[in-house]
């Protein structure tokens, strides 16, 4: 009967008070796992706000409009660049144009010799962009007027895409102005950024 009575007692006391804690217990643990679901964010291996950055997903940057030559040669084309967040006007100018030297990645035709290099940009208060490029870039140009035009052009629309401030665009080889890029084209004075809309 002992025997008996202290099973029954083993099992009378969690009736009177022991259900409280057991609820009690499954509610620390649906707080906890809220928490910590909340923490680390669904899908991701981090906090909630690292997502973007963990998964490896486009993330923060900004895109780029490149034109290039169209595979007929008879019109530019608009290929789009993701690159990390640019601070300045500057920093999107050389971006641009460097993304422009790297040439197409689709069907479009470069308009700029890949062995070209930027050798200085600047941007003075009035808008004006001087952008001096390696010799390389009108000793290895094709040449002919219709192909300095859209090399002019892709340089422009280019720029104008991507750095809204540029007004006039001054292109320099080795620091010095130039008669022509490659024998056509008058280059001595900047060149306004909607001079390139208008050649046709």
């Amino acid at each position: 009967m002992r025997r008996g009575r202290s099973y029954r007692s083993a099992f009378a006391q969690p009736e009177a008070g022991g259900w409280g804690w057991v609820l009690a217990g499954v509610l620390l643990i649906l707080v906890g796992g809220t928490l910590w679901w909340l923490w680390r964010g669904p899908g991701s291996g981090g906090p909630a706000g690292d997502g973007g950055a963990q998964s490896g997903s486009a993330g923060p940057g900004e895109d780029l409009t490149i034109w290039f030559a169209s595979r007929q040669e008879d019109a530019l084309v608009a290929e789009k660049r993701r690159l990390p967040p640019l601070q300045s006007p500057v920093e999107r100018a050389r971006a641009s144009l460097q993304e422009l030297i790297a040439g197409p990645k689709g069907d479009a035709l470069r308009t700029i010799p890949a062995e070209v290099k930027i050798r200085e940009l600047f941007i003075d208060t009035q808008g004006a962009a001087y952008v001096d490029f390696t010799e390389g870039f009108s000793q290895t140009h094709p040449g002919g007027p219709w192909a300095e035009l859209l090399t002019l052009r892709s340089i422009m629309q280019t720029l104008v895409a991507n750095v809204p401030e540029i007004k006039r665009v001054q292109i320099l080889i080795e620091g010095h102005e130039m008669e022509t890029l490659a024998g056509h084209i008058d280059i001595r004075r900047p060149l306004d950024t909607t001079w390139g809309m208008n050649q046709r």
